[in-house]
């Protein structure tokens, strides 16, 4: 397989030792470096992995920790538009938990959540709309 020319190579070890089962302990430079090469735009994640000897299901579990360079929660684009002159602070909730849906009505605006809810997400959206 040829080199794609999307990353440059890492130099440096890339292993800082081998446990007995076989499994690598990695060096942090090294996953850092990683990390970063994969979240350029156009990188294809398994293709980078392999040609760096690493598992892409592991290089995609060290892509969503949190204390790496870069790393920045996901959320989905949010419109703001001109606020209503009397907005009531009060919000109601409906839940309908047999079929996965939620919905929270704010100052005339609905909010509507369906499928599996990120609770870490919903948070972050609430205190931004709460501001």
């Amino acid at each position: 397989m040829e080199h794609s020319g999307h990353t440059p190579e890492w130099t440096g070890p890339k292993v800082e030792r081998t446990l007995r089962n076989g499994k690598h302990l990695y060096v942090s430079a090294f996953k850092a470096w990683l990390v970063e090469q994969a979240r350029r735009p156009g990188v294809s994640v398994a293709g980078l992995a392999l040609r760096n000897g690493v598992n892409a299901n592991l290089l995609r579990h060290w892509m969503k920790l949190e204390h790496w360079p870069g790393h920045v929660p996901a959320l989905l684009p949010v419109t703001i538009a001109a606020e209503p002159a009397s907005c009531e602070v009060a919000a109601a909730t409906r839940a309908y938990p047999s079929s996965g849906t939620m919905e929270i009505e704010l100052c005339g605006a609905v909010v509507r959540l369906s499928g599996e809810i990120d609770v870490a997400q919903l948070k972050t959206v609430l205190a931004v709309l709460r501001s």
